[in-house]
């Protein structure tokens, strides 16, 4: 018999599933379920007495499809006295995008869970959008490392707080620290002793949230206004076994507190900001999977032409959009920047029109819902022409200033005044109708 791998007999097994249910009506809809080393059973929801009959009938097609990875379970759940965890299978499953109504489709997972299910939507509306509202929450993420993610996280918090607004930083690329740094407490580099990863471990009791952050009120970076930054944390001896201990899987029950729900709480309670900016970790990081769950009023998705970033900006594309669509919930709001486009004046026109154009058909295949549907709460094909949509990149060129420079000071001015950092801020504000100042 020829080996198959996982994703073969998951596939096949999902295959043959909804060629069967087209042939056995007494079936009115089911579970294809993956636990978490992979091996596959289903649960069906038919009358008793076609039970055993239906149960052998689909075990020998699935361990044709699926080989090995079959499990051999076939259960046999009813309408009128439901079992909790097969209601709660059906809940969870993702709506196959044949027979949504008949079949979902459930993988189970040993992390990064938060990636497969949503944490929730943003936890208030945003002021501008609703005069009662709080401040947007805006995450800044990119599958490959060293595109200025958090270089562009600082011209935004910048420009803002030159506007004499009161941003709020917090690095949440836990694993290899750097937007603390960068907005340091003063031209020495100091920062809070404190950060992120405490507050997600003492999360229970936590001591007073200015232990967790540093203000950077240097007059000749931000002007008149505040940056409050939580580091990462203290990168000391102890850093790596505390980044060790922290958990940010998905909680099983739906009330059960959430640690960034709980900072980005305290945050908006005790610090009123204008803004609360969320730099990622790349990858499909935990962090990452956290951040673009469903949390955040929009996110910064920054990419290159190369296949390779490609790759990782389909799947988060992915996430945010047609995963969202299936399961009945609006798309989280994006924009896209093409980051390290090159210099020179020809070469940077291809890269730009090449990077577009991508970026339409991925975003066409991944993220926008048909015209037909509910146009309003939905980002759709017809938005395809639309100036700010999503898909529509802000083109960020390389400059050898912002590779090497030993303080922000001496870069403060071109983050905040740069043509291409200044039109990035102006997408981003729009979307939000310009907030309001307090």
């Amino acid at each position: 018999m020829t080996y198959k791998h996982m994703d073969e007999a998951w596939s096949g097994a999902a295959k043959a599933l909804r060629q069967w249910l087209g042939e056995n009506r007494v079936v009115a809809r089911a579970v294809l379920a993956g636990d978490l080393f992979g091996r596959i059973r289903v649960v069906l929801w038919c009358a008793t007495e076609e039970a055993e009959s239906v149960k052998s009938g689909l075990a020998d097609v699935l361990s044709k499809a699926a080989g090995p990875w079959w499990s051999g379970d076939v259960w046999i759940a009813q309408e009128a006295q439901e079992d909790p965890l097969h209601r709660l299978a059906w809940e969870e499953g993702m709506p196959d995008e044949e027979i949504p109504e008949r079949l979902r489709l459930l993988e189970r997972h040993r992390n990064r869970g938060a990636w497969f299910v949503d944490l929730g939507e943003p936890l208030w509306a945003p002021r501008g959008i609703e005069a009662e509202g709080g401040p947007p929450v805006v995450v800044f993420y990119s599958f490959k490392g060293g595109l200025g993610r958090s270089t562009a996280l600082a011209s935004f918090a910048i420009q803002r707080a030159r506007l004499s607004e009161r941003v709020v930083i917090v690095d949440f690329d836990l694993d290899a620290p750097g937007v603390g740094f960068l907005l340091a407490a003063d031209d020495q580099g100091r920062t809070a002793s404190w950060g992120t990863v405490d507050y997600l471990l003492e999360r229970e009791s936590p001591s007073p949230l200015s232990d967790y952050y540093h203000p950077c009120r240097r007059s000749t970076v931000v002007g008149p206004g505040e940056l409050l930054v939580f580091p990462a944390g203290h990168l000391d001896g102890q850093y790596a076994g505390k980044l060790a201990r922290v958990d940010l899987e998905p909680a099983q029950e739906a009330d059960a507190p959430n640690a960034i729900k709980l900072l980005l709480c305290a945050i908006r309670d005790q610090l009123a900001p204008h803004w609360i900016l969320l730099d990622a970790r790349t990858g499909l990081s935990e962090p990452a999977g956290a951040l673009l769950s469903g949390l955040a009023h929009l996110h910064l998705l920054f990419g290159t032409p190369s296949e390779q970033s490609w790759q990782g900006l389909r799947v988060v594309i992915d996430r945010l959009g047609a995963r969202r669509v299936a399961r009945g919930l609006p798309q989280s709001d994006c924009i896209l920047v093409q980051a390290m486009v090159p210099a020179d004046t020809e070469t940077a026109k291809q890269a730009r029109e090449s990077f577009a154009t991508r970026a339409a058909d991925e975003f066409s295949e991944r993220y926008f819902a048909e015209s037909t549907m509910d146009e309003d709460r939905l980002w759709d094909t017809s938005d395809l022409d639309t100036e700010d949509a999503p898909h529509v990149p802000v083109p960020l060129s390389y400059d050898l200033k912002l590779a090497h420079f030993r303080d922000v000071a001496e870069v403060a001015d071109l983050l905040a005044e740069g043509p291409e950092y200044r039109r990035l801020a102006d997408r981003i504000a729009a979307r939000f109708e310009e907030t309001t100042h307090e």
